[in-house]
């Protein structure tokens, strides 16, 4: 694979925390580590942190979590809590957790690196790339039975409206009656989708949030990149980041499912209980069964990965697309 940077014109994502993980553990990470005061920490005043997380899981927020703090590409501080599971063992340093909408910039990447081999344009129409897209509808008001008013957008949503959510697509994550066109996703089931094709049809025939160009607006925007990084590279999007992205950085944990060798190492998942607060094993739909290949791989919340691999994605994005002396996109369109 050539070397090259993922130029800072071509990076505007910002890696951040997930789950109860922060960036990850020096012994699972093969980053340098640092003392705290060698990085401008104080070691007596960092416990406070590892007080907060133990305090969380003794009032049964939280199962348990891994906290680290790196700075500058060193580890200052890294430790776990709790346990993997209630009444299990020991949150492990290497757990994998699903990293939800920490997929989002890993997406972002794997379209800045397409965006780098020159496959697309930011003012590009997103039906240059996704036909079905011709035709897109805005929910102007509600009828008397309580459905959306369709009418037809006043242009096409751009590519670089896309890459920042101001395209004018909803999400549809809650049954949400303040909100028509999120509703319609969430009832339609855009995320439990069988095929990121399947989505895309899904979406062209459902309600926009609004006009493009408008507002800001949380929606699937990730997940029609996904798909789109499948339609311009011809791989599936999992394959697409593990030859890209997951094996140049040495992410080895990281995937849209957790194989059955790795499974003791997954992190259970809880809800809140709303009558006792108490914590309680979530339920997650067979979309979800993390287990095995997702029919649909999300590229807005698929993924799952473990602290010490999302650490070496964000250190390599505060490093302007390179991790060790090395990149690893392809060449740049730029001198």
């Amino acid at each position: 694979m050539k070397a090259g940077r993922l130029r800072r014109r071509a990076l505007s994502f910002l890696a951040g925390v997930f789950g109860c993980a922060a960036v990850a553990a020096s012994s699972a990470l093969a980053l340098p580590q640092a003392k705290p005061e060698e990085a401008g920490f104080s070691a007596e005043r960092l416990k406070r942190l590892d007080e907060h997380m133990q305090t969380m899981v003794d009032h049964g927020q939280i199962a348990g979590g891994v906290a680290v703090l790196a700075r500058h590409g060193r580890v200052i501080h890294a430790k776990a809590f709790g346990t993997r599971e209630l009444g299990g063992q020991p949150m492990p340093m290497d757990a994998i957790f699903r990293i939800r909408s920490e997929t989002k910039p890993v997406t972002g990447v794997a379209m800045m690196i397409l965006y780098e081999r020159g496959l697309w344009k930011l003012d590009d129409p997103i039906s240059k790339y996704v036909p079905e897209f011709a035709n897109l509808r805005v929910a102007s008001g509600v009828d008397a039975m309580g459905q959306p008013i369709l009418t037809s957008i006043s242009r096409p949503p751009t590519m670089r409206e896309l890459m920042t959510h101001t395209a004018g697509f909803a999400y549809g994550i809650a049954d949400d009656p303040s909100s028509p066109p999120d509703q319609a996703y969430y009832r339609a089931g855009v995320l439990q989708s069988g095929s990121l094709e399947e989505l895309v049809r899904k979406v062209s025939d459902l309600p926009m949030f609004s006009e493009p160009g408008q507002l800001w607006r949380y929606s699937v925007a990730a997940d029609i990149q996904g798909y789109i990084v499948e339609k311009l590279s011809g791989q599936s999007l999992p394959v697409f980041m593990e030859e890209n992205i997951f094996a140049p950085l040495g992410m080895k944990d990281t995937a849209f499912y957790v194989p059955a060798e790795k499974m003791g190492r997954l992190a259970a998942l809880y809800d809140g209980d709303p009558a006792t607060g108490r914590l309680v094993p979530a339920v997650e739909g067979a979309w979800r069964d993390v287990s095995r290949p997702p029919a649909a791989p999300l590229g807005g919340g698929g993924l799952l990965s473990t602290a010490g691999d999302f650490a070496r994605f964000a250190q390599m994005i505060l490093n302007k697309g390179e991790l060790e002396g090395g990149g690893f996109s392809g060449p740049s369109p730029w001198p």
